[in-house]
This record gives structure tokens, sequence and C-alpha cells, in this order.
């Protein structure tokens, strides 16, 4: 070993550098995933009117409702399973997919039948939403969850990848050859199709001495028993959905059509960088998992890790987003109106810190310590609870009272989550977050005294960020290596 490098640090045969590089790894492939999904959109709003773009828009939120009920947290349930057996078999694999393709099915008819009954809704809208349904119905075979489980992020990544990559193309194809919008979500249907089978094909060099047969009977009955041990997943993750979602609802109905977009360019930046944490701790998700059956310290050294991890990689740039936050919105929006928009983006970088860190407790912690019903309970309080405040703040301060009412709520929702975590996992936030305040504090500090502008900025942040990882390469390994004794 050369005299520079530092030793990887590991417990009990798990590894946290190995934990790290699977987030970070999951973490870019949501990141290109979720850009190549954004190029679809601008291509749609390129190449047809404003009135179509408007169809494929209704879709798409049409859509999102039906994903999250075809999914149902069957996916994290499957990828917890695999990951504390340490195999799958094609029992699991036929139950997953088989009750995840019926709960498509169910939700395309049912959101069908709701659009046929309501007024103004025309048929390009319906069939619109009916192939997007059927999306679903061909996502149900995609097997990303399968290797997470088996943590191989990077098949998991470059499968989500190849989905987003190839619904671009082929849309891009089918619109060239003139079948119009319906060419759009007809290639996602083709992409996701493609990937479910290039998953199956590739579990074989992975797993699939692994696979086991078994008995074949029962199969209703055992999806039946599975989809029950998923409700409080899958209600869970549509709590969620209700929580992230629903301020956008109250600003429309009580601050009107033009608060909205105003709202959107202040929360947006959070979301999506809340977003990026989700996909940080999907990729620790299935580690954490495996080493919840060795509770204690080894757990414990692993989620501090990662509580460390997305501190050094967001706390700086909330700090600094905060400070420069009229300069930010200034350059993405150049309209004077939307500087109204600044509070809410200041209020939503400490909502995206917390946001992510109840993701953690939630899904690295409770989930991961089969905690489901703790973890619907929460959701089920928290979301209550924000759907009394938001109305109330949104009435009484406008934008900045309804991103108040999400600030509260997942502050509430943090201290419960702590509460309800406090025996299983142990943090101390002055190790976590001493090293990233600072580096963004004196970022900030050094850019107001030297009268920075944000593009002059920005450079200076990206500095910080590289002496971070310096840190985090050479002095954060060495400290951990001493606590593990």
């Amino acid at each position: 070993m050369a005299l520079c490098e530092v030793p990887e640090p590991t417990r009990g045969g798990f590894s946290l550098q190995s934990l790290t590089r699977q987030s970070v790894v999951n973490m870019v492939g949501g990141l290109i995933s979720q850009a190549l999904k954004f190029f679809v959109v601008i291509y749609v709003a390129r190449q047809f009117s404003v009135p179509d773009f408007g169809l494929f828009s209704f879709a798409v939120a049409v859509n999102a409702y039906m994903f999250i009920v075809s999914n149902f947290g069957l996916p994290v349930f499957g990828s917890r399973a695999v990951a504390k057996s340490g195999s799958v078999s094609r029992e699991l694999i036929v139950e997953i997919c088989g009750t995840r393709m019926c709960l498509a099915l169910f939700t395309m008819a049912l959101a069908i039948g709701f659009l046929l009954l309501a007024p103004g809704v025309n048929r390009r809208e319906i069939t619109l939403v009916a192939v997007f349904g059927l999306s679903n119905v061909a996502q149900s075979g995609l097997l990303d969850w399968v290797f997470q489980g088996l943590q191989r992020l990077e098949a998991s990544a470059v499968l989500n990848v190849i989905c987003q990559g190839g619904w671009l193309v082929l849309a891009m194809v089918g619109v060239r050859l003139g079948f119009g919008l319906p060419a759009v979500p007809a290639a996602l249907v083709i992409s996701l199709a493609f990937a479910g089978v290039l998953g199956y094909l590739w579990l074989e060099p992975f797993a699939w001495s692994r696979l086991s047969g078994g008995a074949r009977s029962g199969l209703v009955h055992r999806s039946w028993e599975t989809l029950k041990r998923v409700a409080p997943l899958g209600w869970g993750s549509i709590l969620l959905t209700v929580l992230v979602w629903t301020d956008i609802v109250w600003v429309r109905f009580l601050c009107g059509e033009s608060a909205v977009g105003i709202y959107a360019a202040g929360n947006r930046a959070g979301l999506a960088l809340s977003m990026l944490g989700t996909f940080y701790v999907q990729g620790a998700f299935p580690l954490l998992s495996r080493v919840a059956e060795h509770a204690g310290s080894i757990f414990h050294d692993c989620f501090e890790r990662v509580c460390r991890d997305l501190a050094l990689i967001f706390v700086p740039g909330a700090i600094f987003s905060m400070a420069y936050a009229k300069e930010i919105i200034a350059l993405v929006f150049p309209k004077p109106e939307y500087l109204a928009a600044v509070p809410v983006f200041c209020i939503f970088q400490v909502a995206m810190l917390l946001f992510i860190m109840n993701n953690l407790l939630g899904t690295g912690v409770l989930i991961a310590y089969h905690r489901d019903k703790v973890f619907q309970t929460i959701l089920g309080g928290t979301t209550a609870f924000f759907l009394i405040l938001s109305p109330v703040l949104t009435w009484q301060w406008g934008l900045r009272g309804t991103a108040t009412a999400v600030l509260t709520s997942q502050a509430v929702s943090l201290l419960w989550f702590s509460f309800e975590t406090r025996g299983l996992a142990h943090l101390s936030p002055t190790r976590v977050l001493l090293v990233p305040c600072l580096a963004g504090l004196t970022a900030v500090a050094l850019g107001r005294f030297l009268h920075l502008s944000l593009l002059l900025a920005i450079p200076e942040l990206a500095i910080f960020y590289l002496a971070l990882l310096f840190w985090r390469a050479h002095v954060l390994p060495a400290e951990e290596i001493k606590s593990l004794g």
C-alpha cells in the first residue's frame, strides 16, 4: 500500500467506501435519467403547439398518480427482501412484477373511467393517458429493484438511463415518421419493455445461479399476501406524494394562477435537489437493510457515513444558495416579477435538507428495520398536519406562508422520525454538520468580502467543494478507522 493511500474502513466485512460508491452511482444515474426525461419534455414543447404540449403535460400529470399507485411500494419491498437474503427467487420476481402489472392495469382503467365521466376531457387526452398507463404495465417488468437489492447499483442505473435515453430517441423517430403526439408515450412503452427484457437477460451473469425455481402453485394467494405486507409502504408512498405536491394546489386556489408560476420558480430547485438526495438514499438502502440484521455499531457506522456524505453534498450548496438567492432567481428567471419567489426559494433550501434527512430516517432506518407501519403512521400524521396548516398560512401570508407550512411540516416530521428511530440510529449533529457548515459559511463570507458576483462566486464554491472532497477522501476515512477500533 502506498504511504499516501488511506486504507478503506471496514466493519464486519462491510465496506463503508463501497456504501458511498453505490450511493454516488445511483445518484449520478438518477441525475442522468432525469436530465434525459427533461429533454423529452423540451423536445415535445418545441415540436408541438402550445395546446398539444398542454395535452401532453396533462397526461404526464395524471400518469404521475397512476405510477405511484401501480408501484405501491413494491420495488422498495422487493429490494429490501433481496438485500436481506442476498439472493432472488423466481417466485419473488413473479409476485412483484405480477402485482405491479395488475395494479397498473387497474389504475389505468380507473383513470380512463374517471376521464370519460369528467366534463371537458377530449378523446386525445384520454388516448394519451391510456398509452401512458400502458407504460406502467411495461415498467412492472423492469428489474432495477433486483439489481439494487443485489447491490449492483451500476446495473440499475444503466437500465434506467437506457429507459429514458430510449424514450428520447424513439420519441424523436416516431414524431419524424409522422405518428404525432401519441408517438411520445408509445416510445416510452417500447423503451421500458426493451429495458425489462434486457434486465432479465442481464440478471444471468449476476445472480442467475442463485435463482430458485420452487413451487409455482398459489401465485394469486402469494401475490395477495405480498400486497397486504407491502400496504404500509404503498400508502406511505402515496401520502408522501400528497405531502410534496399539495402545496401548489392551495397556491392555485387561494393566490391565483400567476402566483403558481412564482411559487414554482421558488420551490422547483429545492424539490429537484431533494430528488437527488432520494437517489442517494436509495443507493444506500440495500446495504443499510442488510446490515440492519447486525443492529448496533455496524449499522451506526453505515448510517453515519451516509449522513456525512449527504451533509457534504447538500449543506454548503444550500447555504450558498440562500445567500445568493436573489441573484440566482434573477439569472434563471429574468422577468422582474419572479423576484417575489426569493423568500420561497430560501425557505425551500432549508426544507430540502429536512426532506432528505426525513427520507434517510424513514427509508434508511425504519423501512430497513421493517418498521413499515410506523413509517406509514408518521407520514399520515405529517400529511394531516400539513393539509390543515398549509391553507391557513397561505391565506394569511400568501406564498411565504405556503413555503413556511412545508418547512414546518418537514420539521415536525423530522422530530417524529428522530423520536421513533432513537433506539435504532444514533447521530451526532456536530460531527455531521460542523465541516459542511463551516465550508458553506466561509465560501459565502469570502464571496461577500471580495464582492464577487454570482458567476464568479460559483467557481469559488467549487473550490471549497474540492477541498471538502480532499478532506472526505483522506481525513474522514482515517477518523472512521480510528472509530472502528
